[in-house]
């Protein structure tokens, strides 16, 4: 549950300022923010969808603001991000997690990063996050949608990171047994 979870709560595309390039070039939903301030049940329901499971670090107040704008104020995207669960549609919960990655790219990415297994250095959990940051946002969103316990790709990056192998494996391809680009 916690999986599914998590993968409801990364998917937000917007120019909401980002920690890094693969940020910016995201190609998203196109929704765009809206043109009024959100109110504060809205940055509730935006703190709500991006962190379901109240974790202990908390998204930064401009990530949860980018959230309302761009997903709860417009009402299709908000209807879908409410909804992913019971969504069989994997491109519309790539739309609604690109939203999220684009608002709270490192916060999105931190959650995912919880999947990797106990007992890591922080050298193999900096090699293994850095593969996840060499994605293009869109890849991010699909890898996340398709695999969102990191059940198939997590032991993928660990293996190249492992190996010492430069390429990263999720670069392109299909992930087996879940769809695929």
């Amino acid at each position: 549950m916690v999986a599914l979870s998590i993968g409801f709560a990364v998917v937000v595309v917007a120019d909401c300022g980002g920690s890094d390039a693969a940020t910016k070039s995201s190609n998203g939903s196109g929704a765009g923010p809206s043109s009024g301030a959100p109110s504060a049940a809205q940055l509730d329901e935006a703190r709500r969808l991006i962190n379901p499971n109240g974790v202990a670090k908390a998204p930064k107040a401009a990530d949860v603001e980018c959230v309302a704008r761009v997903v709860v104020q417009n009402p299709t995207v908000d209807q879908i991000a409410n909804d992913m669960a019971q969504i069989p549609n994997k491109d519309l919960r790539e739309l609604v997690m690109t939203d999220y990655l684009s608002c709270a790219y490192d916060f999105v990415l931190d959650l995912y990063m919880q999947f990797a297994p106990a007992g890591l250095s922080s050298s193999e959990l900096a090699c293994i996050r850095s593969k996840f940051t060499e994605l293009r946002t869109g890849r991010l969103s699909e890898v996340i949608v398709e695999d969102p316990d990191a059940g198939y790709t997590g032991p993928l990056v660990i293996k190249a990171c492992e190996s010492g192998d430069r390429s990263n494996p999720l670069q392109s391809g299909t992930i087996p047994n879940m769809g695929g680009s």
